[in-house]
């Protein structure tokens, strides 16, 4: 009830000022706030420029209003238009950053579509090679145990030589050749023990040092490569997807994907209605993974009907709830703005926002991946030739 109101005020100074042209265009806008038949008949008295008996409705039925409407703060006017601009801030950062999520989502389906074959060879390579490299170290690691226990058994019949040389050198008279020869004999056992001990200490700590890192090695490598099968498998899904649509359809999607998230992000409806807003979001991206153009069309075109006013700046009217509201808003300004900050910083996206030949890019990454496939499968035959020998 308050625009039509504020609406005819206008208008009215108008008409005293002879101001044609701010007639006309707040005539524009009430010809929709037009609910009542004495509304209807000010606008016909308008667009006949019957200015006269305009004036007089339009004095009457703002009398009538004031009589029956109550005052309104405009301190809540206010912050209603400005809580309107912080939501309109907020849809245009949201927007930025769905664009560049969009543009890194398209290129890395690319990527992948390009150089991914290339790519999980490589991934392949690098976990047979990781096998291989265990595979060396627990063979290694069986050596060293078995020398380990050799080594064991040594010192053991080291130390019974030891004690039958010990009772014998005790057995001789101190003083005689034969006991001079006897301790020069355990002098020479007991540093055979000592070189025996060192080396068993030095195999012991080896059985388990060098193949534990081998080990994580061929899992990590193992999981890179399921990982980015996975990735590569979804990017394909996508692109067959897209290939199933017109040029035009492609773009259509995009836009109005595009479009729909503005209308209806969690972030920017009003609290109440921010269940209804995932709900609608999830029926969006669905649509978009599925490439149903019809879908998020029809969905768009819901939003558009204004069903039921979403924006906050649109459903509160309390004064405390519209403040309280523009501190959120301005918190999730600043949480996007840094990180569309920190995006723009992020080497995927620097790549990405450089590239003036899209042709070129890939045509020199597939030259590198293919020396780096060349080197790996050089190693690969290396590390079986080593295994088998």
């Amino acid at each position: 009830m308050s625009t039509p109101i504020k609406r005819l005020e206008i208008i009215k100074n108008a008409i005293e000022l002879e101001d044609d042209d701010i007639i006309q265009s707040q005539l524009t806008r009430l010809k929709n706030e037009a609910f009542d038949d004495e509304l209807q008949a000010i606008v016909v008295a308008l667009e006949g420029k019957n200015y006269t008996a305009a004036m007089a409705a339009i004095t009457a039925w703002l009398q009538g209003q004031r009589a029956v409407t109550q005052w309104r703060d405009p301190q809540v006017a206010a912050s209603k238009l400005e809580l309107k601009a912080l939501e309109e801030r907020l849809r245009d950062l949201i927007d930025r950053r769905n664009a560049r999520v969009q543009q890194l989502d398209e290129f890395n389906d690319l990527y992948f579509s390009r150089l991914g074959p290339l790519m999980q060879q490589i991934l392949a390579l690098r976990k047979t090679l990781a096998e291989l490299n265990l595979r060396r170290q627990q063979a290694e690691a069986r050596r060293r145990e078995e020398d380990y226990r050799r080594c064991q058994c040594y010192m053991a019949q080291a130390v019974e030589v030891l004690t039958t040389l010990t009772q014998r050198w005790r057995d001789l008279p101190a003083d005689s050749v034969q006991a001079a020869e006897a301790r020069k004999h355990l002098e020479q056992q007991s540093n055979l023990i000592a070189n025996l001990l060192a080396e068993a200490l030095e195999l012991e700590s080896g059985l388990t040092r060098e193949e534990e890192p081998a080990r994580q090695a061929r899992d990590d490598a193992n999981e890179e490569y399921e990982k980015y099968r996975e990735q590569h498998h979804d990017a394909e899904v996508r692109l067959r997807k897209g290939k199933d649509l017109s040029e035009e359809d492609r773009s259509e999607l995009k836009r109005l994907w595009r479009q729909a998230s503005k209308l209806c992000h969690p972030d920017l409806v009003a609290d109440d209605l921010k269940e209804e807003a995932n709900a609608m979001m999830v029926q969006l991206n669905q649509a978009k993974q599925r490439g149903d153009v019809k879908a998020i069309r029809s969905l768009v075109a819901r939003l558009q009907q204004g069903f039921e006013p979403l924006m906050a700046s649109d459903r509160l009217n309390d004064l405390e709830r519209i403040r309280k509201k523009m501190a959120q808003v301005r918190e999730q300004i600043d949480i996007l703005v840094n990180e569309l900050a920190e995006l723009e910083k992020e080497e995927s996206w620097l790549l990405v926002s450089s590239l003036s030949n899209m042709e070129a890019y890939f045509a020199q990454q597939e030259k590198a991946l293919h020396e780096v496939r060349a080197s790996l499968e050089h190693q690969v035959s290396e590390a079986q030739l080593d295994s088998a020998a």
